[in-house]
This record gives structure tokens, sequence and C-alpha cells, in this order.
């Protein structure tokens, strides 16, 4: 079973279970709930966060926000390499390494779906290194989505144009390395 694997006990379950009900539940709370002290609910939150099953995401809801998402498949010569460099783009939301036929996914979001192509064409569609691009539109999340995006420097004014990839400041940063 995943928890086994995972280190945790029903009590640690429990916690991860009434955090994901309610991701503003205090240790008070849940110490009440458990039937355990606060210190030691405290000691249990510390072990789940360092071991990575407690995890929060800030950022914005895809669903509530009036944006767009694309997933983006390809094959990349160096998908570490790449992803590396999307990370430096603000519209970027995650990446992923894949077995199989493409070898990464990543996930772009923006304002427009004329930024999202301008993205793929700079960053994709004129790499050498890449292969096999398919684009698909999110439509909708099954579940809250957050994508965690750097609104201060997607807020610079070259980005605010669907057409500014080719001229973003950014990407030739990563050039130059």
């Amino acid at each position: 079973m995943l928890k086994e694997k995972l280190g945790m006990d029903k009590k640690d379950v429990k916690i991860v279970s009434l955090f994901m009900q309610n991701p503003d539940i205090s240790q008070t709370e849940l110490a009440d709930a458990l039937s355990i002290s606060q210190p030691s609910i405290n000691a249990r939150l510390r072990k789940l966060k360092r071991n990575g099953v407690l995890a929060r995401a800030t950022g914005i809801e895809f669903n509530r926000a009036n944006m767009y998402m694309a997933r983006v498949d390809f094959t990349a010569a160096n998908p570490e390499k790449l992803l590396n460099e999307l990370k430096l783009c603000s519209f970027f939301v995650n990446g992923f390494i894949l077995s199989g036929s493409n070898n990464v996914s990543i996930m772009i979001v923006a304002h427009d779906l004329k930024k999202i192509e301008s993205i793929i064409d700079k960053n994709l569609r004129h790499n050498e290194a890449v292969k096999n691009i398919n684009m698909s539109v999110v439509v909708s999340a099954a579940k809250p989505f957050i994508c965690e995006i750097d609104l201060e420097r997607e807020h610079r004014e070259e980005c605010q144009n669907p057409g500014s990839c080719e001229d973003c400041k950014m990407h030739e940063r990563i050039e130059l390395k």
C-alpha cells in the first residue's frame, strides 16, 4: 500500500486527509480530531512536510481564472536541459520527462492562445533538437489545478504582447549560457 511505502501510519493518513478537506485547519483542530497533543501534531507535520507527503501550492486556480492552458508533448534530444530553459518562462507551469515515443510533456498557461503559440514557436518549433510536437488545449480540470506562475515576471511589458517571445530577453539569457 502507498501509506506503507511513504512511511505513514493511520494518524498520518488522517492528518493528510483533513488537510485535503481544509488546507487552513489548525494544529489544535488536528489534535482534537486525532485525540493527540498539539506538540505531537507539530512533530508529525514536520515529518510529513520533510518527506514530501504534505505540501501546499500557491498560485492561480486554472478552472476559476479566465486563462488558457495547453499541454504540449514532444521528443527532445536533451529533455532535462530543455525543461531547465523553459523554467525561466513566466508562462511555464510544469514539465515532465516521460517514457515512450514523446519524452517530454509541458503545461503552459497564458491570457490568450496566441501567446501560447508564440511560446511554442520560439522555444520548441524552431529548436532542431525538438521533434514530434503535439499541442492540446486544456478545456477544464477535474480537480482544482493550481498554476504557480511568477506574476511579477509575467507582468513585464514585453511579456504582454502575444508575439513578444521572439524578442524575449529571458530567452537571450538562456542562449548565452
